[in-house]
């Protein structure tokens, strides 16, 4: 005769409840890693895309303005965009390995394109901005479990803050 083992219930899941310290130290960690991501993107897109779209930046230059200086506007502004699509491409699947949500990632974008879109990078007070960028999008985007009609708004206010940044960034593009 065969035996029967008597089939036990799975235990229900437990929300992943992470600390707010945890997430916030992770969120830095995960910004770390998409930060020299992004570095490589640029160093190694400056040495083939930069090389290749700027070689005849400075061809047609007039008399007044020097080719030199046009091949290396033309290198730095590829090095800034490679930067930015480095920076956020590489993001998501670090914020995904360290398990953390989709709205962290959504949070972290919107803030980067609000700092870009601020046009400060020489200002100190943009340095502490994107210094804070990675706490303040950790806290902002946590469940603290407040109910569900709390969570509700706080995801409209991410989206909100999304909303923002892309029409920034386009303001700051056509400006």
């Amino acid at each position: 005769m065969g035996r029967r083992r008597a089939r036990t219930q799975s235990p229900v899941a437990e929300p992943d409840f992470m600390p707010a310290s945890a997430r916030v130290a992770w969120t830095y960690l995960a910004t770390l890693i998409a930060l020299v991501a992004a570095g490589v993107v640029v160093v190694l897109g400056n040495q083939t895309v930069g090389v290749l779209v700027c070689t005849g930046a400075g061809a047609g230059a007039g008399a007044d303005v020097d080719a030199d200086d046009l091949a290396v506007t033309c290198r730095l502004w590829w090095a800034i965009w490679l930067a930015i699509g480095g920076f956020l491409v590489a993001l998501l699947p670090a914020v995904r390995a360290l398990k953390l949500d989709w709205w962290l990632w959504l949070t972290l974008v919107a803030g980067s394109g609000l700092l870009v879109a601020l046009d400060s990078v020489t200002d100190w007070w943009w340095w502490l901005l994107a210094a804070l960028l990675p706490a303040a999008a950790a806290l902002a985007s946590a469940d603290w479990e407040r109910g569900p009609r709390v969570r509700r708004a706080q995801l409209g206010a991410l989206i909100g803050l999304a909303v923002a940044a892309v029409a920034a960034l386009i303001w700051w593009y056509l400006g």
